[in-house]
């Protein structure tokens, strides 16, 4: 199963995001499922980093299908909340879909 988990600020803003595991729809490599998840979750970081000037880190453990992404600020600006906004509410439509394979949760953090 896929877990995507997103992280809120006392604001209600996501500032933080997890992926990890396979959601199992298909053998690795031919995936469909994952590699739809890895697609909204590398396009939104690729946006935040080139179209908003916030500091952020990210990791990504392939071997143990791992991704976390983090903004530094306590606050995202309007664009990277957009972009994870979208994100977020791409992932509740799979999840929706394919309740087996990916589960999205949210914390505060």
């Amino acid at each position: 199963m896929t877990e995507i988990i997103f992280f809120k600020n006392d604001k209600d803003q996501i500032k933080k995001f997890e992926v990890r595991g396979h959601a199992d729809l298909d053998i690795k490599g031919k995936d469909v499922l994952c590699a739809a998840v890895s697609t909204l979750a590398s396009h939104t970081i690729g946006a935040i980093q080139e179209f908003t000037n916030e500091p952020c880190l990210n990791t990504i453990d392939e071997e143990n299908a791992k991704v976390i992404f983090s903004l530094s600020e306590d606050e995202p600006c309007e664009i990277a909340s957009a972009f994870l906004n979208a994100f977020a509410s791409s992932s509740e439509e799979l999840a929706y879909v394919y309740p087996e394979n990916i589960r999205v949760e949210y914390k505060e953090i």
